[in-house]
């Protein structure tokens, strides 16, 4: 099937672009005699701002700034060998460069969600005066509106109260206010329920494009964050009930390289596109918020959470083991959640064994494809250890019994579920994976949380048992099962965590609950010692403050003074 992207590039002030197949020819035309103003009287010129509204998605998901602020510093990932005791995990000096440091994590967010916004307020102003057919206008508005929305929620999850820009700015702007929480997410809701309505009857995901099941997952999702179960629930079994989706029968294969399009997957809802050509990768790179956090493009979720057993006889890294970047590790928490006798979300998510593929260093007895190592999460004696003819890595020598893991960190279990075997070699860091956004098995699970929060643990045990009946290994169904009296918020958490590690939600799912501060002390002994109650939002960049005319009332959030 052909695969359709977003590929975007620069006109004047503003990031615009156009969906091409993998098999168009990137044509460069010069711009510099077009006016914004007139270009976007084009239909070219609005279809590229529309495109253009879609940019900054490629910086948050499938890239290492997403996961720094999702994955790290909660109960599901400690740091790994290269990645250091980064900002997530609370120290204040750490935290305050990723806010202030150009080309690092929250300035660079900060920047460009709200270049997206600006895309969007441009799109929303001057679609009306387009000359795309009435009916497109409306397809077109209801993109611009979700991605509006959708950023807005990233930033007042992540900063607290924050500028709520709606209209197009064409010229630096030195007074700024931040808007309360709540104005903020009435204006989510609006411009979702508005994307909605304008999204009538578009369901298939082609090419990353919004449709009307997106912004219904979006809306459960912003609706449960704002504890409005009612509507969670009914955006979350809209989307379960209206649309033909399904769940994937083998959680493994929901993963398979094979099944990485998001066009095509039955059980994703919206996803950040990427292709194998880099080329329809790009972001567009901005001189004044840097490049580093980019790198060549492409989704680098498969480098982030690999190990590194280079040097071990017999083994070399390859295409097939994955380029380790060393960033993450699991929890000692996160993999006691699973029971692997009955759960194959396990070895679904984690790879434990990797086999001979150096002949080079192959040592006597062993041929290539025999098993050169493999970690446990099970506790086992020296002499179990020394009974096997490869190398053993146990619970015991992968962590401490508090869970603080053992220098260096590097032999570990892999979260293999974003693994890209398709790249061209090893040392290519670009993936053509989409970005799973939202997935069906989420709305299960926001169904499951609603209902609970409404009283109807009955129900929220029969949504959990969707997405448990698909996780069990045959034969192990009933074994899988949960009950009415099984649910409760820590266990919805743990659920989320089985099925859902890596995807970029925890922080959001720790904070939604008011639990990031009890599970972080609790799981995650990095970030145990800093964690405090106003690390539920991140510094304002401090740069972006200093220029502004009326800083004395545009307040730095408590803590980061």
């Amino acid at each position: 099937m052909k695969r359709v992207y977003i590929k975007v590039v620069l006109l004047a002030a503003f990031v615009t672009g156009v969906f091409s197949s993998c098999s168009d020819f990137l044509e460069e035309v010069n711009r510099n005699d077009v006016t914004a103003d007139n270009f976007y009287k084009t239909a070219e010129g609005m279809e590229g701002i529309v495109n253009a509204c879609y940019a900054p998605t490629r910086i948050w998901y499938g890239k290492v700034i997403g996961h720094l602020l999702t994955e790290a510093g909660t109960d599901e990932m400690l740091y790994g060998n290269t990645a250091g005791n980064t900002y997530p995990h609370y120290s204040y000096n750490a935290l305050m460069q990723g806010a202030n440091t150009n080309g690092t994590g929250l300035y660079f967010v900060w920047k460009s969600f709200y270049k997206g916004i600006n895309a969007c307020n441009t799109a929303i102003e001057r679609l009306p005066e387009s000359p795309l057919a009435d009916n497109l206008k409306a397809v077109r508005e209801g993109e611009a509106r979700f991605l509006r929305a959708f950023y807005y929620y990233h930033l007042v999850e992540t900063f607290g109260p924050i500028p709520l820009r709606l209209k197009e700015t064409v010229a630096p702007e030195v007074m700024a206010t931040r808007a309360p929480v709540d104005d903020v997410y009435k204006q989510i809701i609006e411009d979702l329920t508005i994307a909605f309505n304008n999204l009538n009857g578009k369901v298939a995901p082609e090419g990353g494009r919004v449709t009307q099941p997106a912004v219904a997952a979006m809306l459960a999702r912003v609706y449960l964050t704002r504890n409005d179960n009612e509507n969670a629930l009914l955006y979350a079994k809209k989307v379960i009930n209206d649309y033909g989706f399904a769940l994937n029968s083998s959680y493994k294969d929901l993963w398979d390289i094979e099944n990485s399009s998001g066009s095509t997957n039955k059980e994703v809802i919206w996803f950040v596109n990427y292709a194998a050509n880099n080329t329809f990768n790009d972001y567009g790179r901005y001189d004044d918020l840097g490049y580093f956090w980019l790198w060549e493009g492409g989704n680098h979720s498969h480098l982030l959470y690999l190990p590194f057993f280079v040097g071990l006889k017999g083994y070399t890294g390859t295409l097939e083991t994955g380029r380790a970047l060393l960033q993450y590790m699991p929890s000692k928490y996160l993999l006691d959640l699973y029971d692997e006798t009955k759960d194959a979300r396990y070895k679904g998510s984690f790879r434990t064994a990797w086999f001979a593929n150096d002949p080079k260093t192959l040592p006597d007895g062993m041929t290539l494809g025999d098993t050169v190592v493999v970690v446990s999460k099970e506790s086992l004696s020296e002499e179990q250890k020394a009974s096997k003819p490869y190398t053993v890595y146990d619970i015991n020598d992968i962590y401490e019994p508090n869970g603080v893991p053992k220098e260096p960190r590097w032999r570990y279990h892999a979260l293999w579920k974003f693994h890209d075997p398709s790249r061209s070699t090893v040392n290519v860091v670009e993936s053509k994976r989409d970005v799973f956004v939202f997935r069906l098995a989420e709305m299960y699970l926001i169904a499951a949380e609603a209902s609970m929060k409404l009283g109807k643990n009955g129900e929220a045990a029969d949504f959990v048992n969707k997405v448990r009946e698909r996780a069990a290994l045959p034969g192990k169904v009933d074994a899988m099962m949960v009950q009415a009296s099984d649910m409760n918020i820590d266990f919805i958490l743990d659920e989320r965590a089985r099925e859902l590690a890596g995807e970029q939600l925890r922080w959001f799912d720790l904070k939604r609950t008011g639990k990031l501060v009890e599970r972080v002390k609790l799981y995650n002994p990095d970030a145990a010692p800093n964690i405090q109650d106003y690390h539920l939002l991140r510094p304002i960049p401090q740069i972006e403050i200093d220029v502004l005319e009326n800083k004395a009332e545009f307040k730095q959030n408590v803590g980061y003074n």
